[in-house]
């Protein structure tokens, strides 16, 4: 188990991470030093207990070209006390900051656990997989995916992961570059891709189809 990325948590006080976040998510001008508290709130929290784990996974199907890896990215249980602590105090505007500063940072991880892979391997992602992502990954396989890997993250009957700011995926690696994923939806053009997400005020729209994030 390694620490979350400490290059990102590093640069997730400075001041273009935050107006990046805030312009993102449509918050004003005015409400920047509010996220400002959010973000100096959640820090420590997370630089104690975020972490990510990876596991070359366990059935190969394809040719020596290409291998998978299991991987989680969590930032840790101190995230969904604190959220319970502002919904508690009615304080829901820093609730969903923290949602947003959460899943950008989320996001950036995804690129981060690449530039890993690549430095340490020469391997690249093609593709991230995720459980629920069609039939060869199906939802019902987080658990066993989960518990291959840590014992710190877990899932309910509805398979909602706990911490809450957790995700879980399969990546696909491969040597040729030609084929590679840079993050999810960094840089990419690839409409068609089945991983694809767009923002949109606040929320996620993917594959079409609307998700809120809060």
């Amino acid at each position: 188990m390694a620490a979350f990325f400490p290059e990102i948590l590093d640069g997730f006080l400075s001041p273009s991470f935050l107006a990046g976040t805030r312009r993102k998510f449509h918050y004003g001008e005015e409400q920047e030093t509010e996220l400002r508290e959010v973000a100096g709130e959640m820090l420590p929290r997370m630089r104690e207990e975020a972490f990510w784990e990876s596991r070359e996974h366990a059935f190969q199907t394809k040719a020596d070209t290409v291998r998978y890896e299991d991987v989680v990215m969590s930032l840790g249980s101190g995230l969904d006390r604190l959220q319970e602590r502002y919904h508690k105090e009615g304080l829901l505007l820093k609730s969903y900051m923290l949602e947003a500063l959460a899943g950008e940072l989320l996001m950036q991880g995804y690129g981060a656990y690449n530039d890993v892979v690549r430095r340490k391997t020469g391997w690249h992602v093609a593709e991230y997989h995720f459980p629920g992502n069609g039939e060869d990954f199906p939802l019902e396989m987080l658990p066993r995916l989960l518990g291959r890997l840590t014992r710190q993250i877990r899932c309910n009957a509805a398979y909602c992961m706990i911490p809450q700011k957790s995700v879980a995926f399969i990546a696909e690696l491969t040597k040729e570059e030609h084929v590679q994923c840079q993050g999810i939806c960094a840089g990419c053009g690839n409409g068609n891709c089945p991983g694809r997400v767009m923002r949109q005020h606040g929320n996620e729209v993917e594959n079409g189809r609307f998700v809120s994030l809060f």
